[in-house]
């Protein structure tokens, strides 16, 4: 699932809701996007 949403975000599609679901973890979002996962509210 990480190289998925590697390629979605290349693409330039959002994948900051694959973290709740459990496919990547907080860490992989950060290696993925350069950015640190923030939870929605």
């Amino acid at each position: 699932m990480y190289d998925f949403c590697k390629l979605m975000f290349e693409l330039h599609c959002p994948i900051e809701g694959y973290v709740p679901l459990g496919a990547i973890t907080a860490d992989q979002y950060k290696e993925i996007t350069g950015k640190d996962y923030v939870a929605a509210a």
